[in-house]
C-alpha cells in the first residue's frame, strides 16, 4: 500500500516536535479539538481489539483543583508537593484502563496487555495534540485510589494517566535521548554496531 509522502512527514514531525508541556496560556480548547485528540486514542491498536481505555474529561476549574490534590511530584508520593501547574491547562483528560474484557480473554496476562494498549492510546493522543498545535504531558504522579474516588471510577477500572490539554507559548528544549547506536542490538542483546 502506498503512503502519501505528506502523511508520513506530518507523523514524523509530530513525533519529533512532541514535548511534555507544563505551562499553558489562558485559552480554551474547543470540544471539536478535544474529540480529535480522544479519537486518536480510540484508534490505537489493542490486543484482540479489546479497546480497554476510558476517558474522563475534567473542565470545571474546581474539579481540576481537586484532581491536582491527588498528585505528587517525582517518586515521593508523601512529599506533599502537588503538580499545581496542571491548573493552567484548559482541561484534563484522565485516561483509564478497564481490565474486564482483556482479562476475560487473556487471563491474568491481560492486565499487562490492557496497560500496554492504554499506553498506545495515550501516545496517539499526545501526538494528535502536537499535530493540532496543542500541548500535553503524560502525568503518572498521582494517587490512583484518591483519584478514582474523586471521579467515581468503578473498581475494575483504573486511572493510569492524567493528560493536561491546552495552548502554550514557545517551545521547550528537547530532552536528551540515547543515540540509536546505544539502543539497537543486532541478532542478540549486547551486539551493538
Amino acid at each position: 500500500m502506498y503512503i502519501k509522502e505528506e502523511i508520513k512527514i506530518d507523523c514524523l514531525k509530530a513525533i519529533k516536535r512532541r514535548r511534555s508541556i507544563r505551562r499553558y496560556i489562558d485559552r480554551d480548547v474547543t470540544e471539536e479539538l478535544l474529540k480529535e485528540v480522544i479519537n486518536a486514542g480510540r484508534l490505537a491498536p489493542s490486543g484482540g481489539n479489546m479497546q480497554p481505555w476510558e476517558f474522563i474529561v475534567v473542565r470545571e476549574r474546581d474539579k481540576i483543583k481537586e484532581v491536582v490534590e491527588t498528585t505528587f511530584v517525582g517518586f515521593d508520593s508523601k512529599s506533599g508537593q502537588k503538580q499545581s501547574w496542571l491548573e493552567t491547562a484548559s482541561l484534563l483528560i484522565v485516561v483509564c484502563t478497564d481490565y474486564k474484557r482483556t482479562v476475560a480473554r487473556y487471563g491474568e496476562m491481560g492486565r499487562k496487555i490492557a496497560l500496554m494498549d492504554t499506553s498506545a492510546a495515550i501516545e496517539n493522543m499526545l501526538l494528535a495534540a502536537t499535530s493540532l498545535g496543542l500541548g500535553s504531558c503524560w502525568v503518572s504522579g498521582f494517587n490512583q485510589e484518591e483519584l478514582a474516588k474523586l471521579l467515581e471510577i468503578p473498581g475494575q477500572i483504573e486511572p493510569v494517566a492524567i493528560l493536561p490539554l491546552g495552548y502554550f507559548e514557545g517551545m521547550t528544549k528537547s530532552p536528551s535521548k540515547f543515540s540509536l547506536d546505544e539502543i539497537i542490538h543486532y541478532e542478540r542483546y549486547g551486539n551493538l554496531k
